[in-house]
């Protein structure tokens, strides 16, 4: 059966559209700047590639256990963003990958060359400075790791 044509509702459509149009208007530039970044054609793509029965599918993003892992996820994501926004933070990051190249490489070079240290030769490493300093960052981290681990408890 065919509904009547409500003049009523199409009215109550064009003022709550008046009252908003510049959150349309906002949404309708930000629908145009994806149209131009090509996440239409990227929207397209995933559509051909959706199961005809978008159940399972529908019921597998909406889970509970689903939105949880999710929620972590967003926290831990957001805890990440917190992190890098901190400039000493961010620093230390960026000098870890900067040199990870040249850590992983020493790391694997004195891992297959491994012999057996005296204790002599290994406190003689730690007159090294740069060795003397990453051991007292490591130490230092340690200690507030374990700290804030023990108060998850």
């Amino acid at each position: 059966m065919k509904e009547d044509f409500n003049y009523d509702d199409i009215e109550n459509i064009i003022s709550k559209m008046n009252e908003n149009k510049d959150l349309i208007n906002a949404m309708l530039k930000l629908l145009e700047k994806l149209k131009d970044a090509g996440a239409v054609e990227s929207l397209n793509h995933i559509t051909d590639v959706l199961p005809d029965n978008l159940d399972f599918f529908v019921r597998s993003f909406t889970s509970p256990s689903f939105i949880e892992t999710l929620s972590k996820s967003g926290n831990t994501l957001m805890s990440l963003l917190f992190l890098l926004s901190n400039d000493e933070m961010s620093d230390i990051i960026r000098a870890i990958s900067f040199n990870s190249q040249g850590i992983a490489e020493s790391m694997v070079d004195n891992a297959s060359s491994a012999q057996p240290m005296s204790l002599f030769k290994l406190m003689s490493l730690f007159k090294d400075p740069e060795v003397a300093a990453g051991l007292n960052a490591f130490i230092g981290a340690l200690k507030v790791l374990g700290n804030s681990l023990k108060k998850l408890k």
